[in-house]
């Protein structure tokens, strides 16, 4: 089993906030730490520019690793600078990684380092969990302080993506002492014209908690501790979740669409919530879909 945290660093401070997180998540979970940098160069480029540059982002890599360590002195914090393209490195590193983390907006800097949404491009190409993070607290009580009173919410779906979103979920609620809110929406219509008849809408409603309640089966005895809440609600699933984020320590979506050369992007509703949630947001894919053919 993999046991290495993976942070992308880009020498944004969103990128050393989630190296802060990255720590926090590791010292939990007893995981390693490593931070990556990735940067390209033309070929052309002299060789007194290269050394520049790698002195550059040694220091970024320092920073970050300053910034975790604060977090999590116990945790030893591997720095590597890759020169490659970033979405191409990380892609890689996250295929002997437990979780790899970035921050949710890089920064073109240097020689331009980082160039469109690498949150987006690395939710369907990661081959491990995914976690964007946005601001965090900075210092290690504050991040104990607020981890362990605000909840960690997980969409449900009753897709195989949602199973192992769950199975993330608990894990991360278990490690924080953290209670976990299930969230599972609907958003049928009804056939009958005008206001829907009572009974209708109440069959509905009974229908998708039962099929929450499927899904959260068993998962209490592999976490006792964990205390759970389960929310069912007629709304979409994006506006829920995002909804609730600023109150959340950690949201969790799984992504099981199959997606091929025509369509790049992740899901809509995955997208939504990357983009919009306030808090730091976990994609993990269903172990039994594969990257976008090619994207490495």
């Amino acid at each position: 089993m993999n046991r290495t945290v993976v942070v992308g660093v880009d020498g944004s401070e969103l990128a050393v906030d989630a190296a802060r997180w990255a720590a926090a998540h590791a010292r939990q979970h007893g995981f390693d730490l490593r931070l990556v940098r990735a940067y390209q160069l033309p070929a052309s480029t002299p060789e007194s520019d290269r050394r520049a540059m790698r002195s550059h982002v040694r220091r970024q890599l320092w920073d970050a690793a300053r910034a975790a360590h604060a977090v999590a002195p116990e945790v030893p914090a591997e720095q590597r600078d890759v020169e490659g393209d970033p979405l191409a490195v990380l892609s890689r590193e996250s295929e002997s990684a437990r979780t790899l983390v970035v921050g949710a907006r890089g920064v073109g800097g240097f020689a331009a380092l980082l160039v469109g949404s690498v949150s987006d491009s690395l939710a369907r190409r990661a081959a491990c969990p995914l976690v964007v993070v946005r601001e965090v607290a900075r210092s290690d009580d504050e991040l104990r302080r607020v981890d362990r009173v605000r909840p960690v919410v997980v969409g449900i779906d009753g897709s195989p993506a949602s199973e192992a979103a769950l199975r993330f979920a608990f894990a991360e609620a278990d490690a924080w002492s953290a209670p976990l809110v299930a969230v599972h929406t609907w958003n049928d219509y009804l056939e009958s014209p005008g206001v829907p008849d009572w009974s209708e809408w109440h069959a509905l409603e009974t229908e998708e908690k039962e099929v929450l309640a499927e899904r959260l089966a068993g998962w209490g005895a592999k976490y006792p501790d964990v205390k759970v809440s389960r929310e069912v609600l007629h709304s979409s699933p994006a506006k829920a979740i995002v909804a609730r984020s600023a109150s959340t320590r950690l949201v969790v979506v799984g992504w099981s669409e199959r997606v091929g050369l025509d369509r790049m992007l992740v899901p809509s509703t995955t997208r939504a919530v990357l983009h919009h949630a306030e808090c730091p947001v976990a994609v993990i894919r269903s172990p039994e879909v594969s990257p976008v053919p090619g994207s490495r």
